[in-house]
């Protein structure tokens, strides 16, 4: 006895020293379950394909929180004040982008664009977009840095967003936990009490499933932490429930058999060895079974379902510390382990579970039948709808999800959580032929029913750049064209004009032509008269020097020679004289002759003394001979000038006539060709106004443009091969229709594609919406997948168990009863008093996980009593199991009822959901086990021992 004694004092000793070593070893739980709390998926999923182009993208655009900044004015509209305190706030950001690890930011107030797409119609909200990279700190630092940056006086300001919410999914995940630990642990300790009416052994009981939590809890994080175990949000919440609920459940099994043996007379060592041995072996094969059955969603191919796993290795450690470390306790206290309790009495057998029993072995088949129609329309009631929102697990208190909601409100409800379509090609997408493509792609997207735009390289606002689409290219050829035939037809006005002019032209030349004619032969007459004059001057000369006695006598004879000399030829050259009338030359005549008898008389006058001055006349005749040899000159100089000008004439009169020949045919051409641009006009002008204009054309020097680099660098990965298109959807981006949505788009894309430059590029949808969709079809294929490897692995075990083929099919088939049943009313329930249109998506697979894995213990605590009450008829011995084991399934159902009923106050819609299958599926397998166990043993091994003589086999 002492070394027994020693022994378990050593156990206590060991334990001790792993709780020590647990705690100190117990990793950052905040952060592992925030690291961890994405869902993963297999990597073939399209949404996993997006994020793993993402993840290739670069340094700017990998690992990164996708965030919007919201502004909301709860009263009124955001006023011109308000406007000036958010640009200041945007400013800040955009001046320490740096130290808030921003990598992009899309401001209300950017260009004409975001104004429309960032402002809400009613002018109560604003959206900031921000790209924040994941290296610079983990999401909460963020959210709490930023939440602090944005504040901004006048109006509420919001951090929101899917990682934000999914943040704050975690940090609701662990606020329920603490309230779960707490709510369960005094539940417990009171239903202890009750049962056993003892202090003590609540505390015990409390304190060795305890040591069991933080044990393997510490085990399991520190496997995530170092070799990427499987955890998720849920892995310490349902570890907490399912240990403290079965652990209890065992201990009451374990002290009940401790007790019962101490009431017998045995002592306190005989009694812990007895209860080890018989209580402790039922334990085994219950734990055993529960093990095998968690241990089996290590074969899920979905995250969430795998991080279930952890609960195994809780069993295994609780297990070996319920069978080593409550020896110690048991051997140590003795009958004080019960205290204040005196009389110790044996097993109580349960009315409720005697009298279902008895009155199935009575009626076997009719029971069976009141049984199938009660439960059938129960079965038949889920509706198979699930909600895959996991910000309906969030509190709506909570900022990111009012910022949500208030975006939802002002804008469409996937403006907080838009998708993203990233293609990826083996070459660079920054060329004409590929930026049309997608650009087409981006027109389809956008034309798709339940989108409300959609941004892209060449939309980078989610409006069309109209500079870059042939209508618009095509108008600002047409009013080239106008301008030209506008010109054209001026030019065509004046050529007509021309050739008039030209016409008149010709006329005028030839009339010109004919008076340089006359103007040349007069200038030929002028010419040979002043030879004549000079010739008659210098005889005079010369008689005046032979003849000056002579003088006097013959100055009447002179004067008389010289005026009708003078007359004919000054007659002769003004009469040859073009452009003169007979009127002017009349004039020219009289004038003359005046001048001329003018001279004659100031000459006589000055020659009184005609001898005397003959020499003066001489001098005078000399000079005028002089003179008029020079006028001969220039009559002969003016003569060939006019021969030139006449010469001159006759060529512009010859230009002239061209001239008039010739612009006819060039108005003919003039408009020819303005007719021929009219139909050209035409011709665009309904190209301009067909879908044929409607296509994206962008030349190579707009894309070097410093703009169009600002798009590319967003919306093109570095290496230009990869690009994405953003997607904001009208509706909600985590609701049916969305999620549905998002895959057609992504065919879309494909389909779009094919048969052009990009039909081998890879296509993928990201985004909540994609994730959603991969997570429902994930999630589907892998429950059915997984519940069928569950179901094989316990059938196994409880063929081992109950060393039967049969009794495994009952007990799975009354399993599978209380599961669908309590899953049809859990959602009724749902829909009446919670006011939810659907549970969410893991409830069932949570729900059937936990019932079918915890109520088998309940089938193997009275199989296994069956089995040991060997000599009687299967109908006693079964009727006798169900009167003994009815007290320890009802106590462990309350126990593991209330254990998840402290799920609840955790407000927590799955953990709710799930708690409410669980405790309705116990309460359905309390009433439905012991009518399908005895109905099955009596119908199948009585009737087969009637066939053979009535012997009893099994």
């Amino acid at each position: 006895m002492q070394k027994l004694l020693k022994n378990h004092i050593f156990s206590l000793i060991a334990w001790i020293l792993i709780l020590i070593i647990s705690v100190v070893a117990l990793p950052d739980i905040t952060g592992l379950t925030r690291e961890h709390s994405n869902v993963s998926l297999p990597q073939d999923v399209q949404s996993e394909v997006a994020q793993s182009i993402q993840n290739d993208w670069g340094p700017k655009q990998k690992n990164t929180y996708q965030i919007a900044v919201v502004f909301n004015k709860k009263k009124g509209m955001i006023s011109a004040d308000d406007k000036n305190a958010i640009n200041q706030t945007v400013a800040k950001l955009k001046n320490n982008q740096d130290d808030y690890g921003i990598k992009q930011i899309l401001a209300p107030d950017d260009n004409i664009a975001t104004k429309n797409k960032l402002k809400s119609k009613n002018n109560k909200t604003w959206i900031m977009q921000i790209n924040v990279a994941k290296n610079h700190a983990p999401i909460n630092e963020v959210e709490k840095e930023l939440t602090s940056a944005v504040k901004t006086n006048g109006v509420r300001t919001y951090i929101t967003g899917a990682d934000v919410l999914q943040n704050a999914f975690s940090n609701s995940i662990q606020e329920g936990i603490k309230k779960t630990e707490a709510i369960t642990i005094v539940f417990i300790f009171i239903v202890l009490i009750i049962v056993f009416r003892s202090p003590i052994v609540p505390l015990i009981s409390l304190l060795t499933v305890g040591v069991s939590f933080i044990t393997s809890f510490s085990i399991v994080t520190n496997l995530v932490k170092y070799q990427n175990f499987p955890f998720s949000n849920f892995t310490q919440v349902f570890m907490i429930i399912v240990l403290f609920g079965i652990g209890t459940d065992y201990n009451i099994l374990l002290y009940d058999k401790f007790k019962e043996d101490l009431g017998l007379g045995l002592n306190r060592y005989e009694a812990m060895k007895n209860a080890l041995k018989v209580a402790g072996k039922t334990i085994l094969y219950s734990g055993s079974s529960i093990l095998i059955g968690f241990s089996a969603l290590s074969l899920a191919n979905f995250s969430i379902y795998q991080s279930a796993v952890g609960v195994a290795v809780g069993v295994a450690v609780l297990l070996i510390v319920l069978l080593t470390l409550n020896p110690f306790f048991m051997a140590v206290l003795g009958k004080k382990m019960f205290w204040p309790v005196k009389q110790f009495t044996g097993e109580h057998e349960d009315k409720l579970w005697h009298g279902i029993s008895k009155g199935t072995l009575a009626h076997p088949i009719i029971y069976l039948l009141v049984l199938a129609v009660v439960v059938t329309p129960f079965a038949l009631m889920y509706s198979g709808n699930l909600n895959y929102d996991d910000t309906d697990e969030i509190e709506n208190s909570v900022p990111a999800k009012a910022g949500m909601l208030v975006v939802e409100k002002d804008f469409s409800k996937g403006m907080a959580e838009p998708s993203v379509l990233y293609i990826k090609s083996k070459h660079r997408l920054d060329n004409e032929a590929d930026l049309r493509l997608l650009d087409q792609l981006t027109r389809q997207l956008q034309a798709s029913k339940d989108v409300s735009f959609v941004t892209s390289v060449t939309q980078p606002y989610g409006e069309s750049i109209d500079q870059l689409y042939v209508k618009n290219q095509l108008d600002t050829v047409n009013q080239g064209v106008d301008q030209a035939r506008a010109g054209l037809g001026k030019l065509s006005q004046a050529s007509k004009k021309v050739s008039a002019g030209a016409s008149q032209l010709a006329n005028g030349t030839s009339q010109l032509q004919t008076g340089t004619g006359q103007l040349q032969s007069g200038a030929g007459q002028l010419q040979t008269g002043t030879a004549q004059m000079s010739s008659g001057l210098n005889q005079l000369n010369s008689q005046l020097q032979s003849g000056t006695q002579g003088l006097a006598g013959a100055q009447q004879q002179t004067k008389a020679t010289i005026e009708q000399s003078y007359k004919a030829n000054l007659s002769k050259s003004i009469g040859s004289l073009p452009g003169l009338t007979a009127q002017q030359k009349m004039a020219a005549m009289q004038a003359a002759g005046a001048a001329l008898e003018k001279s004659w008389v100031q000459a006589s006058a000055s020659m009184p003394d005609v001898s005397g001055q003959m020499g003066q006349l001489q001098s005078g005749v000399g000079r005028l001979a002089s003179a008029s040899g020079q006028l001969n000159t220039g009559a002969t100089t003016l003569n060939g000038g006019i021969g030139q000008l006449h010469s001159s004439v006759g060529q512009l009169d010859s230009g002239a006539n061209q001239l008039a020949s010739s612009t006819p045919k060039i108005t003919n051409g003039v408009d020819e060709v303005n007719s021929g641009l009219g139909q050209g006009a035409t011709y665009l002008t309904g190209l301009a106004s067909s879908s044929a204009a409607d296509t994206f054309y962008i030349p190579k020097e707009f894309i070097k443009n410093d703009t169009f680099q600002t798009s590319i660098k967003n919306y093109l990965s570095p290496d230009k091969k990869s690009a994405m298109l953003m997607i904001v959807f009208k509706s909600n981006p985590s609701g049916t229709e969305a999620t549905k949505k998002a895959q057609d788009l992504s065919l879309m894309a494909e389909k779009s594609f094919a048969g052009t430059r990009l039909k081998n590029a890879v296509v993928a949808m990201g985004g909540e919406s994609s994730k959603i969709a991969d997570i429902k079809e994930v999630a589907n294929k892998d429950f059915i997948r997984t519940a069928a490897i569950m179901l094989i692995g316990i059938g196994i075990a409880l063929i081992f168990v109950t060393r039967s083929l049969l009794q495994p099919i009952y007990i799975l088939g009354t399993l599978l009863i209380a599961y669908f049943c309590s899953l049809s009313i859990s959602e009724w329930v749902v829909k009446a008093v919670l006011n939810k249109d659907m549970i969410t998506w893991n409830t069932p697979f949570f729900g059937f996980i936990l019932l079918i894995a915890l109520g088998v213990d309940y089938s193997i605590f009275l199989m296994t009593r069956y089995r040991a009450l060997e000599g009687n008829r299967p109908s006693d011995r079964i009727l006798k199991a169900c009167g003994i084991i009815g007290t320890v399934v009802i106590s462990a159902a309350i126990i593991l009822g209330g254990t998840f009923a402290a799920l609840i106050p955790s407000g927590i819609p799955t953990l709710i959901e799930v708690a409410l299958t669980v405790i309705i599926g116990l309460i359905i397998l309390v009433f439905i086990m012991p009518i399908t166990l005895s109905a099955a043993v009596k119908l199948t091994y009585e009737g087969i021992s009637m066939k053979k003589n009535r012997r009893v086999k099994d």
